[in-house]
């Protein structure tokens, strides 16, 4: 997928959802137009019944618009083979259900580590990433625990891990606090935002008011059409992939150890005694030069801690090689006692 900042993930045009024909036909959704923009959090809310959840399981890929185009990361979604779909599901798309949807008789590190299957993942591997996840949510000590041994907060906190495993840009929530009391339900909501912070685009269905706060935009459907829509936060202003981390560096020398904060775009290079620190905003020499930046090439000098040359190791010698050496040794010692 594109990585783009500020770009049209998702685009529905005059979707319609319609259940039953004739006297007894219905519409879920109702030429619904919706643009998603990359990095967005939006908190869909209404009434029961006015196809909030019919909307995410068609952005999901679950279910089929009846009428209406629908565009995934600019491609149209009717032209994406149903093995595609599966695929463009298991990678890109995680999924947080208000009833958690954990398999009862797998342990948590195996129901996290479930959607990694579909990617061709040996199960050590996905073991082993699925344990590194749940150490972010701090369930490391519970991951060989089994579902019914948790609380409600902490099977919501599986679910999402599982949600995350395989690095979806986009995450769909159907009421992922519906049924959690309000300390759980803050626990989860600052996982999420946490989340959203990493530029990561989140669709959430609420019936609670209060989360709005933590949404950059609150959609109100009604009768399977948007009654209101309000942006919170500018686009420019939403949280783009892939923003630089902050590493903090320490090089040792003899008399004082140097410590250095660099982000994660920084190369750092350490060939001898120098330690060069290159800014990766700085052009390359085949590059056409920019605005000039205060970003400069840094060298730090260490110390060596010992002048003296490493000693070799030595050679392991043969059985032959220690019975002649043996026998040398035999011949020199006679010889001084002759001449003593």
């Amino acid at each position: 997928m594109p990585n783009q900042e500020n770009e049209t993930i998702i685009e529905l045009k005059a979707i319609s959802k319609r259940y039953g024909l004739g006297d007894a036909e219905s519409y879920a959704l109702h030429n619904f137009d919706l643009t998603v923009k990359r990095g967005e959090f939006i908190m869909i809310m209404g009434p029961s019944g006015c196809g909030k959840t019919t909307l995410l399981n068609i952005i999901g890929l679950l279910d089929k618009a009846t009428s209406g185009e629908y565009k995934l990361a600019g491609k149209s979604v009717e032209r994406i083979s149903s093995r595609k779909k599966a695929q463009f599901r298991a990678k890109e798309i995680g999924f947080i259900f208000q009833s958690f949807n954990l398999i009862p008789n797998l342990s948590v590190i195996e129901n996290v580590s479930l959607p990694l299957i579909y990617s061709g993942y040996r199960k050590t591997r996905r073991l082993k990433m699925a344990d590194n996840i749940l150490e972010h949510f701090h369930l490391r000590e519970r991951e060989y625990y089994m579902p019914y041994q948790l609380s409600g907060g902490q099977q919501q906190r599986v679910a999402i891990a599982r949600s995350l495993i395989s690095n979806p840009s986009i995450i769909l929530a159907d009421e992922p606090t519906g049924n959690l009391d309000s300390r759980s339900s803050h626990i989860i909501m600052e996982e999420l935002q946490e989340i959203h912070s990493l530029g990561n685009t989140i669709i959430m269905v609420t019936h609670n008011p209060a989360l709005t706060t933590y949404a950059t935009r609150v959609i109100n459907m009604l009768d399977g059409e948007i009654d209101t829509d309000i942006k919170t936060v500018a686009d420019q202003d939403l949280p783009k992939p892939g923003d630089p981390e902050k590493i903090s560096v320490r090089i040792l020398s003899k008399k004082r150890p140097v410590e250095l904060e660099v982000d994660s775009k920084t190369k750092v290079v350490v060939t001898g005694k120098n330690v060069t620190i290159e800014d990766s905003s700085k052009p390359k020499a085949n590059e056409e030069p920019k605005e000039e930046t205060d970003s400069e090439e840094h060298k730090i000098e260490v110390k060596k801690t010992s002048k003296k040359p490493a000693a070799k190791p030595e050679k392991k010698r043969s059985r032959v090689g220690k019975i002649l050496d043996k026998a040398k040794s035999k011949s020199k010692s006679k010889k001084k006692e002759k001449e003593s």
